[in-house]
């Protein structure tokens, strides 16, 4: 992260696979819980379906209310605009599969090949990490000028 910053964002594509698992998504708040909940700024699920919104009624009263006023739940109909509001490069950031023009299946190689070290990775990992510094070094230069 860059210098002065100590809280992040997390996005979270809550469409495919449809329905979202159930141990998933506590085993992810349970992460959330245990791990550092004062740096997650917002934990945004978009685009949410009935589903979601039945687990996490069941869910949120289980949760810390610092935590759960931090989990932010998007439909598909207002997703743009509230991405926009959210995202660093508004609107030009949201991806594809949420109906915006940022394309993320370079990020995620459909053939399982990691350009960035070779493998067999779905998730780039290495890639993830060098576009992170290079985010965080025109973060700062921006911040600068």
């Amino acid at each position: 992260m860059p210098p002065g910053m100590t809280d992040f964002v997390v996005l979270s594509d809550s469409n495919s696979p449809p329905p979202p698992n159930p141990q998933f998504m506590i085993s992810l708040l349970t992460a959330l819980v245990k791990g550092y909940p004062d740096r997650l700024h917002l934990l945004v699920s978009v685009p949410v379906g009935s589903i979601i919104q039945f687990i996490m009624q069941i869910l949120l009263p289980l949760m810390p209310g610092r935590l759960a006023q931090k989990i932010v739940l998007i439909g598909q109909e207002e997703s743009k605009d509230k991405l926009s509001s959210i995202l660093w490069n508004g609107e030009a950031d949201i991806p594809t599969f949420l109906g915006g023009k940022c394309d993320h299946e370079e990020f995620y190689p459909l053939d399982g090949r990691n350009k960035s070290k070779g493998g067999n990775l779905k998730f780039d990992y290495f890639g993830m990490k060098t576009r992170l510094q290079e985010t965080v070094k025109r973060f700062m230069e921006q911040k600068e000028g």
